[in-house]
């Protein structure tokens, strides 16, 4: 058949293809990508954001859904485009959160009155410890209905928004870690989530595992912070990864590798490296090294694209990576006598940098509840959640 938006529609009727509904909440770079990848596929999908975002939402919803290029083509059609959150939840057993973890506390807050008994909210990806954030809102909140909370440790797609009704898919990772609170529930939520992802989804022991797996938090705050005069003088205009992760830089992301495994395994996470994960992700086993991966990373990069790095020291690879993953990070690992001083330096400069202090407005272990718990407590609140 032609790739035309009825497509997924006649395969549907003819029993070739699952239907599934689906709630996206957000609407960037990533949510666009999810939202028109499963509407291509035939999924009933539905699109949130909050009401101040409504220009996001605007052509989307007039042009009845978003085109793709690069890694994946063609029209996937969005059923709903909406403001209303109640609206958006009601009767739909998965919500994949799709935001930037500073809008993770914001979208709990959002959810917690509509929410439903036995759905699912997935965050795509959590950062580090989200879907404990997460739940902590709603159950603040006073949501109490029966949910599972998970988390993935990355986002599924590699992606950018290119225009209004428009997505380009840079790539589109093969696995990714899955696991949710309580982490005995984890292959029941995967069980729901393949429908969308068929062999994708890979269960870790608990969301520490996902948590500790996201990868953003090894490249963007070294790659950033190291480079922060490139990223004034420029405002952006150069490789972030062929260009701006040069051997020293690099060897500044080994360290923050390392310390992400030490803090992991003393909360009994056996984590695979950075250069493990980047090789199940997209390859390249040969290259061995984090400069040899990210010089040449053809997902991350690309001669058509030379201006890839962040236009100012207010991009989220500081303003998210610092106060959303290093810093619970480093707090988790200082509980569990797990010292990390490049993790550490690093958010000195860049507090300095944008004058704000990220270990006080970051996820804190006051914030996530873990304030005073010993390190086998932590473990169990990640495990069996609250």
């Amino acid at each position: 058949l032609p790739e035309t938006p009825a497509v997924p529609y006649i395969l549907k009727c003819l029993g070739g293809l699952p239907m599934a509904k689906v709630t996206i909440l957000g609407s960037g770079n990533a949510a666009c990508a999810y939202s028109a990848y499963l509407g291509k596929r035939g999924h009933e999908v539905r699109l949130y954001d909050a009401p101040r975002f409504e220009s996001n939402l605007t052509p989307i919803r007039e042009y009845g859904g978003m085109d793709m290029e690069g890694a994946d083509t063609g029209f996937g059609p969005i059923s709903m485009v909406t403001t209303d959150i109640q609206q958006a939840v009601k009767g739909v057993k998965v919500l994949m959160v799709v935001l930037p973890a500073f809008g993770h506390k914001p979208m709990a807050e959002q959810l917690a009155p509509y929410l439903e008994d036995g759905q699912i909210i997935v965050l795509n990806p959590g950062a580090v410890f989200g879907a404990l954030e997460f739940l902590n809102t709603l159950r603040r909140c006073g949501c109490q209905k029966n949910i599972l909370m998970g988390e993935l440790a990355s986002n599924i797609f590699a992606c950018r928004r290119v225009g209004p009704t428009r997505v380009n898919i840079f790539g589109k990772k093969a696995v990714m870690e899955t696991a949710c609170i309580p982490a005995s529930r984890t292959e029941e939520m995967i069980q729901e989530l393949s429908v969308f992802f068929p062999d994708t989804y890979v269960p870790v022991p608990n969301v520490i595992h996902t948590s500790l797996s996201y990868t953003n938090l090894v490249i963007h705050p070294a790659g950033s912070i190291l480079n922060m005069g490139r990223i004034e003088w420029t405002h952006g205009h150069y490789r972030f990864y062929w260009e701006g992760l040069t051997p020293g830089v690099c060897r500044n992301i080994e360290r923050v590798d390392a310390e992400r495994v030490a803090v992991g395994a003393a909360l009994g996470a056996k984590l695979d490296t950075g250069m493990d994960i980047f090789h199940r992700y997209y390859g390249h086993p040969e290259r061995k090294t984090f400069y040899d991966f990210f010089s040449k990373s053809e997902v991350n990069d690309s001669v058509d694209n030379p201006a890839s790095a962040p236009t100012d020291l207010k991009s989220r690879y500081i303003t998210e990576d610092f106060p959303y993953a290093l810093v619970p990070l480093m707090a988790v690992g200082k509980a569990a006598g797990v010292e990390t001083p490049v993790m550490d330096s690093l958010t000195t400069l860049a507090s300095v940098a944008n004058e704000e202090d990220y270990r006080a407005t970051g996820r804190t272990l006051e914030s996530l509840g873990l304030d005073g718990l010993s390190p086998a407590q932590i473990v169990d609140r990640f495990v069996n959640g609250i």
